[in-house]
């Protein structure tokens, strides 16, 4: 994991004090989160500046029994969907434990080994576009620059799997890295970051 810079910790506390305004009187709110990370590559083409930006429609949470059971509850049921999961497997399903730790704020976490901060959430919808040394480029185009691997998961997405209980949903949970959030709308307020 890379170390943040001065500012990239300081933009993270700032965000973090935003977001937990929004969420300050609220347990469970949707949002709209935009972002920008750099997309790892294959070593090959690790020169190449490849961005992506995401503009992603949440669930956000302020209290930790809400978002545990909301998680639990959206997999069991999303994953009854599935007719070669075994009902019995879905009906045990139990979320894990995860490298981060929550706060008050259950949507704001840390990493259990540093500093860096996130926002947990659970996704409704995403759209992303990308740019190669800041030019346009589509995800074909982009893939051109990964591992195969990496390639295969960017073009052709599959539903999550849980080993742990051998499921597979559509349920997406994401931290994101708190400093790449330039923007949110939530509860009737637009904040750029």
């Amino acid at each position: 994991m890379q170390e943040l810079t001065q500012e990239q910790m300081v933009k993270q506390m700032d965000n973090a004090v935003i977001v937990a305004a929004l969420l300050q009187d609220v347990s469970v709110t949707f949002a709209e989160i935009e972002y920008v990370t750099k997309v790892i590559t294959a070593a090959a083409n690790k020169k190449v500046n490849i961005q992506k930006r995401t503009i992603a429609n949440v669930q956000l949470f302020a209290n930790i029994n809400v978002a545990t059971t909301v998680f639990a509850n959206a997999v069991k049921k999303n994953a009854a969907r599935f007719p070669d999961n075994e009902p019995s497997n879905v009906a045990a399903f139990k979320a894990q434990e995860t490298y981060f730790e929550h706060s008050p704020v259950f949507s704001i976490c840390k990493h259990k080994n540093n500093d860096n901060l996130y926002l947990y959430c659970i996704y409704n919808d995403a759209s992303s576009s990308y740019t190669i040394d800041g030019v346009p480029a589509t995800k074909e185009v982009v893939a051109e620059y990964l591992t195969p691997s990496a390639a295969r998961d960017l073009l052709n997405p599959k539903p999550e799997h849980n080993v742990t209980y051998n499921i597979d949903h559509d349920i997406r949970v994401r931290v994101i890295a708190l400093h790449n959030i330039i923007g949110m709308k939530a509860m009737r307020e637009h904040v750029e970051f």
